[in-house]
C-alpha cells in the first residue's frame, strides 16, 4: 500500500509575507496557480471547508476548521478577455500564527476531507511531512506532488509513525487477507502482545545480519496484522451500537490506549529477539534500584547488582516508541549506569530535545530507515539499532 492510497491530491508552497494575515495579506488569499487549477479543477467556484493544523517544534500543534473558495477572479469578463485570474481565499485568521518561510501543504484524503497543513520552517515537524510526502525543495508558488511520488511512498513503518503523529484522522487502509489470516488465527479475541509479535515473526522472511530492517520489518508487519484484528472487532462494535455517548467515549479512549500500549511492548519484544539472534547476553525488565524496571540491562541483572562487575561493562537501553517528555522518565532507572541509551521510533525529534538529552547523557538509538527526519548534527549523536548492537557486543568481548 503506498500514499496515493490515502491522499488523492497533494500540493505544496513556502510561505512569503503577502500570504500572511498582517504582514502583507488583507484578502486572505493565495493565487491559484497551475498547480491548485490541477488539484481543484476550473469549474466554475469551488467550496468547501479546511481542516487546519499547524506543526511547532516550540508549541503544541494548532487545530482549527474553516471555509474556502477556489474562484476566478476575472469571471465576470473571461468570457470577453479569455483571461482568468484563479485565487484561493480561506476563511479565518489560522495563518496568522506561521511565519514567512513555513511550509504550506494541501492535502485532500481519497474520502474528500482537505488538509491544511502548516510546518514550521526547519522544524523537526517538517522534516517529518517531507519524509512523508517525499518532497525536499518547495517554491513560494504552489507545486502539486506528483501522482508517480504518491504511489512510490510506500505506507511502511516510518510513514504510518509520522501519520500517528500528526493525528489527521485518517483511517490507514487494511488488506482484506490479513483480517481473514488474523480471524483465522485469533477469532475475535486481541492476543497478548508477545504472541502477536513472535505470530508476526512468522510472517516476514528476514536477514539477521541487517538488525535495524529486521526490526522495522517485524513491528510493520505486526502493526498490519493489529489493525487487521482491529479493524474487524471495532467495525463491530461500532455495528452494535452505543447507548450513550460516555459509553461510546469511554470504548474510543480504550481504542486509542491499546493502539499506544501495544506498540512500545512490540517494540521491546521484537527488540529483545534481535538481541537474542545477536548472541548478546541482557536481562529484560530488569530490577534496579528503589524498583525500578528498566526495559534491558547488559549483560544482565546479575552483574549489575553485583558490586565486584565492573560498572563501565554495564549497558541499559530504555525503550519507548514516542520519546516526547516521557524520554526523562529512563534517567534514573539505573544508578551504577551514567551514559544510557533510549531505543524510540519517533520520527524527527527536535534539536531542542536532542540536545537536553545529550546534556543529560542519554544517547538515542533509532532504527536506520528513520534517520531521514533528523539533521546531520543530530545524527552524530545518534546511533542505530546495528551500532548499539555492536557496542554491547565490545562490552561483552
Amino acid at each position: 500500500m503506498n500514499l496515493s492510497s490515502l491522499f488523492s491530491n497533494v500540493a505544496h508552497k513556502e510561505l512569503v509575507a503577502v500570504d500572511l494575515p498582517n504582514l502583507g495579506s488583507n484578502q486572505h488569499e493565495l493565487n491559484g496557480v497551475a498547480a491548485l487549477k490541477e488539484f481543484f479543477g476550473t469549474a466554475g467556484p469551488i467550496r468547501g471547508t479546511l481542516s487546519w493544523h499547524y506543526f511547532a517544534d516550540d508549541r503544541e500543534p494548532a487545530q482549527a476548521e474553516g471555509d474556502f473558495t477556489f474562484y476566478d477572479a476575472r469571471a465576470k469578463s473571461s468570457e470577453r478577455t479569455g483571461r482568468t485570474e484563479w485565487r484561493f481565499y480561506y476563511y479565518g485568521s489560522f495563518l496568522a500564527q506561521a511565519n514567512v518561510g513555513d511550509w504550506f501543504f494541501l492535502a485532500r484524503s481519497n474520502s474528500g476531507r482537505l488538509f491544511a497543513l502548516v510546518f514550521q520552517q526547519q522544524s523537526a515537524w517538517l522534516r517529518a511531512a517531507q519524509a512523508l510526502f517525499g518532497v525536499q525543495a518547495s517554491t513560494t508558488s504552489f507545486r502539486a506532488v506528483r501522482s508517480e511520488t504518491l504511489a512510490n511512498q510506500q505506507l511502511e513503518l516510518l510513514r504510518r509513525q509520522i501519520l500517528a503523529e500528526l493525528d489527521l484522522e485518517i483511517a490507514l487502509p487494511v488488506r482484506p487477507t490479513d483480517e481473514e489470516l488474523m480471524l483465522a488465527k485469533y477469532g475475535r479475541t486481541f492476543p497478548t502482545t508477545k504472541e502477536m509479535s513472535a505470530f508476526a515473526r512468522t510472517q516476514v522472511d528476514v536477514d539477521f545480519t541487517q538488525p535495524d530492517e529486521v526490526l522495522v520489518r517485524w513491528l510493520d508487519r505486526e502493526e498490519q496484522l493489529f489493525r487487521a484484528l482491529e479493524n474487524v472487532v471495532i467495525r463491530e462494535r461500532l455495528d452494535g451500537g452505543f447507548r450513550t455517548v460516555d459509553e461510546f467515549i469511554e470504548y474510543s479512549l480504550s481504542v486509542q490506549n491499546r493502539r499506544k500500549s501495544r506498540m512500545g511492548h512490540a517494540l521491546q519484544n521484537h527488540l529483545s529477539e534481535v538481541f537474542t539472534q545477536q548472541g548478546l547476553r541482557f536481562t529484560p525488565q530488569a530490577r534496579t534500584e528503589g524498583n525500578n524496571r528498566p526495559d534491558f540491562i547488559f549483560p544482565g541483572q546479575e552483574e549489575y547488582h553485583n558490586e565486584a562487575f565492573n560498572a563501565a561493562l554495564l549497558i541499559m537501553l530504555g525503550v519507548k516508541s514516542t520519546s516526547k517528555d516521557r524520554w526523562r522518565q529512563v534517567l534514573d532507572e539505573a544508578d551504577r549506569i551514567p551514559d544510557k541509551h533510549l531505543c524510540t521510533l519517533e520520527a524527527g525529534i527536535s534539536t531542542k530535545q536532542t540536545e537536553a538529552m545529550r546534556n543529560r547523557h542519554l544517547t538515542l538509538v533509532i532504527p536506520a530507515e528513520l534517520h531521514a527526519t533528523y539533521t546531520a548534527s543530530q545524527l552524530a549523536e545518534i546511533i542505530s539499532v546495528e551500532r548499539f548492537i555492536e557496542f554491547v557486543r565490545r562490552m561483552q568481548t
